[in-house]
């Protein structure tokens, strides 16, 4: 893809990603993220012809940046808990990872995409632990904060997302963190 391909899509992620942060997954439509990204709807389904395309990239560059440490914190310093929490239990990234899901069943491009969403999330959870991303306990650990993220939005208590015990949760499935590796 030509450097400037590259860039248009990049804007219309970015506005789609600012929408969905800001105004939340209803007000996600071509329109919308089109108008934020400074471009004419026409051009934006050059790049995601259907709403599921952009759908799909959107939960893609989401899951991308819940992945890249914050501005100023070097990478080594972010916990992968840590970041699996700001992932799972925000509450507008997990309505929208809700409302993809739900756009699912009949798309196999979405459906591919959750799948990759999910093998990438235990893939980065799992050296943590000194297993690999294919490992039943990593993905069954995944699984079960994936159901406490959904249990915790339909709570109002927002707060209480913050007081789960995420190192706790995975001594119950077998997992303690490995020991860091020597050089």
């Amino acid at each position: 893809m030509a450097t400037i391909e590259k860039g248009v899509r990049k804007r219309i992620l970015d506005a789609a990603l600012k929408v969905l942060k800001k105004e939340g997954v209803t007000a996600l439509t071509q329109t919308r993220v089109a108008a934020v990204a400074g471009l004419r709807q026409s051009h934006l389904t050059y790049y995601f012809p259907r709403k599921t395309d952009l759908l799909a990239a959107t939960l893609e560059a989401s899951h991308a940046q819940a992945q890249r440490p914050k501005r100023g914190s070097p990478a080594s310093d972010v916990d992968p808990l840590e970041a699996l929490r700001a992932l799972l239990f925000d509450r507008n990234k997990m309505r929208f990872f809700l409302s993809v899901v739900a756009q699912a069943s009949d798309q196999p491009e979405i459906r591919a995409t959750l799948a990759a969403h999910a093998g990438g999330v235990a893939a980065q959870l799992a050296p943590l632990f000194g297993r690999t991303g294919d490992d039943p306990d990593i993905i069954a650990f995944v699984d079960m904060l994936r159901g406490r993220a959904l249990r915790l939005l339909l709570e109002t208590d927002d707060k209480r997302a913050e007081t789960v015990d995420l190192q706790a949760l995975a001594e119950r499935f077998g997992l303690s963190r490995a020991p860091p590796a020597r050089l």
